[in-house]
């Protein structure tokens, strides 16, 4: 189901232009009234005024046909140009919440251009055309695997980008810890985790910004792949990649995924300055070996 927010403001969500689209299978995208709406999000719907067009733009539905998820991607919240997928997903998925919404409601939070992005801190950032930002949500019970969310998330992108690379192709593309992307020495992509609790379940808000097609001012995914990939296509396989490992994250922590993250991060070997404890003591180099996460 895809909600288009077109016309939105997460401030104030009042008459959006709004496409309700099913992903129940994997060949066929149906338009559907909100009277089709599943009883979960009907009520915010309609105290939202979201309205169903006439038509909608092929070039964002139909790479959702190829979702081999269960939930993840099911259900989608789109606008053309949004101030923020992260502030407007954790105020929408409140309010389904608070309407008793299902557990596997997977909503996720897709916009080409973003005006206001959250990172780390207070810091924020403009996210134009060429870059692929969106938001979803994890349903975590053990407090404890918080901190290792984000890097779950970096390495199914790690992995997500190598499933579009030629086998003979290298994408030098690496973790820089502890939430960003980068290659070739410059910044790809980011992500931030934020997390709430309610009802006995830590609800984690991930968001995901990454350069897919823009060669400046930095470096974007289309230089680093033989052949180009669309925002749309980029996150359809992020989600089929990201489930499994996240189903396998709830059941065994991130201990199966250690090697691999260190395997694909930016430290080994990295020659670093350590400072110590007594005042006035210099610097110490040291040589990063691995990871204890």
């Amino acid at each position: 189901m895809l909600l288009d927010l077109a016309r939105s403001s997460f401030q104030r969500l009042r008459h959006p232009a709004a496409a309700f689209m099913s992903a129940a299978d994997n060949t066929a995208m149906q338009l559907l009234s909100a009277s089709d709406l599943p009883a979960t999000i009907q009520s915010w719907a309609l105290s939202a005024h979201v309205q169903t067009p006439s038509s909608s733009n092929n070039d964002t539905i139909l790479p959702l046909t190829k979702l081999r998820t269960q939930h993840l991607g099911r259900h989608i919240l789109y606008g053309e140009t949004l101030p923020s997928t992260q502030t407007l997903l954790q105020k929408v998925s409140l309010e389904l919440r608070l309407t008793d919404v299902q557990r596997d409601f997977r909503l996720v939070c897709w916009t080409p251009s973003q005006q206001g992005g959250k990172g780390r801190g207070s810091n924020t950032w403009v996210s134009p055309q060429g870059c692929l930002t969106f938001s979803f949500q994890s349903s975590l019970t053990n407090g404890a695997s918080l901190p290792f969310a984000q890097y779950l998330v970096s390495l199914a992108l790690v992995r997500t980008i190598k499933s579009f690379a030629a086998a003979s192709t290298p994408t030098n593309v690496y973790i820089k810890w502890p939430n960003d992307l980068y290659a070739n020495n410059l910044k790809l992509g980011g992500i931030l985790c934020q997390s709430e609790y309610f009802q006995e379940r830590f609800h984690v808000t991930t968001g995901v910004g990454i350069n897919v097609s823009n060669p400046e001012p930095t470096v974007c995914l289309n230089q680093l792949l033989p052949s180009p990939v669309t925002k749309e296509t980029f996150l359809v396989e992020f989600c089929n990649v990201y489930e499994p490992m996240e189903e396998q994250f709830k059941t065994h922590g991130f201990a199966p995924f250690v090697d691999e993250y260190t395997a694909n991060w930016l430290h080994t070997n990295q020659v670093v300055q350590v400072q110590g404890d007594t005042p006035g003591e210099p610097p110490m180099k040291a040589t990063i070996q691995g990871t204890n996460i």
